[in-house]
């Protein structure tokens, strides 16, 4: 079996989630069957290598995936794709404040995001951005999704979120989650936690401002570590002018290699990622894999039934970002309750993940190459 990995050209010095997934799917299926997974990054190479799947990952690189589809298709290969979405009304109204300006730091903005969220498709009409509200962008959406044979988000919600959004309603799909190397964020038991610590890039989404209040104000220990954008560091001097007054807050703003986040996952008890978009948020799975317990954001913005189910206020502890109030109850939740006596996530590893995409080629060729 030949199966076509297409993506985007700047991959190599671009890396993303749809990158970490693309890699580290080929080296467990690979591991496993008897396959032969090419990456493409260019049309003249998807036509030589002329592959019985094509796989493709990303749907907001629209043009170049599109490329990719119709070529495939020339080819009487079959494609899957990988959709690797969600919805992003919050991040774009939390980013185009940030842009003039204006912070999330109280739940007024939730009220100013209702307006927003009805204006923004007038706008979009009128201007013709933002391009994903328009509705040219989502007839392309719609023509491109029809041409897959069968697709693979990272969650249910993910594909609600598709369906509802474009208008569709497939259920040609098989759910493929993001997965953790827990080689690398292995569980480590440690009754001596404390302190908050959340690792992300720090930026509006992400949320630290808020998070930096509430621990000034409840005089509670906070690690952030991320890296920071040129375009996001006057979010960062105003993060670190919020915490200028409290010793017990702690800002790193670079990134850590995994040995020393390995380290601070090992000694801190909770774990919060209050943002405005995620998809869940690796550093949510690796924290919780490790023996935290974590605070994420509830299903509006994060998707939560399909990693967290069962572990809802005994591990993980969800919060409306919006919400300082809403954020220190799950703080405080998460702080007061034992961490994990095992890694709760193991489910969720690269060799399931690889199992499970292969089953989705074995369909689709209808042949047994299964080991």
């Amino acid at each position: 079996m030949k199966i076509a990995y297409c993506i985007r050209k700047n991959w190599k010095v671009a890396h993303g989630g749809d990158v970490v997934q693309m890699v580290n799917t080929k080296a467990e299926i690979e591991k496993a069957y008897n396959v032969e997974i090419r990456i493409i990054d260019n049309i003249k190479d998807l036509n030589a290598f002329s592959p019985d799947i094509a796989h493709i990952f990303n749907m907001q690189t629209l043009e170049e995936s599109s490329e990719y589809v119709q070529e495939a298709k020339l080819l009487g290969a079959k494609v899957v794709l990988s959709t690797i979405y969600w919805e992003m009304s919050h991040a774009r109204f939390i980013d185009n404040f940030a842009k003039l300006g204006f912070f999330c730091n109280s739940e007024n903005y939730k009220k100013i995001y209702k307006l927003y969220k009805n204006t923004e498709v007038y706008i979009a009409s009128m201007f013709g951005k933002p391009k994903s509200v328009t509705k040219n962008y989502k007839d392309k959406v719609r023509s491109f999704l029809q041409e897959f044979d069968w697709y693979l988000p990272n969650s249910e919600e993910e594909m609600l979120i598709i369906n509802e959004t474009f208008g569709t309603n497939y259920k040609n799909y098989s759910v493929i989650p993001n997965s953790v190397d827990f080689n690398k964020f292995p569980y480590f038991s440690n009754e001596k936690r404390k302190g908050f610590i959340s690792a992300a890039r720090i930026e509006p989404v992400k949320n630290q401002l808020q998070l930096v209040d509430i621990c000034r104000t409840s005089n509670w220990d906070l690690t952030l570590v991320g890296g920071v954008t040129p375009n996001n560091l006057r979010y960062l001097e105003a993060v670190k002018k919020h915490a200028i007054d409290s010793d017990r807050i702690k800002i790193n703003a670079q990134n850590l290699d995994q040995n020393e986040l390995g380290h601070l996952f090992n000694t801190h008890k909770v774990h919060i990622l209050a943002s405005f978009r995620e998809s869940p948020g690796l550093s949510s799975l690796e924290a919780l894999g490790s023996g935290m317990n974590v605070v994420v954001c509830d299903s509006d913005y994060c998707p939560t039934d399909t990693y967290f189910n069962g572990l809802i206020n005994k591990h993980v502890f969800v919060c409306d970002p919006y919400s300082k109030k809403s954020i220190h109850k799950a703080m405080k939740a998460a702080y007061e309750l034992d961490t994990p006596s095992a890694n709760v996530l193991l489910k969720f590893n690269w060799t399931n993940t690889g199992y499970q995409t292969f089953k989705v080629y074995e369909k689709l060729v209808g042949n047994d190459f299964l080991n």
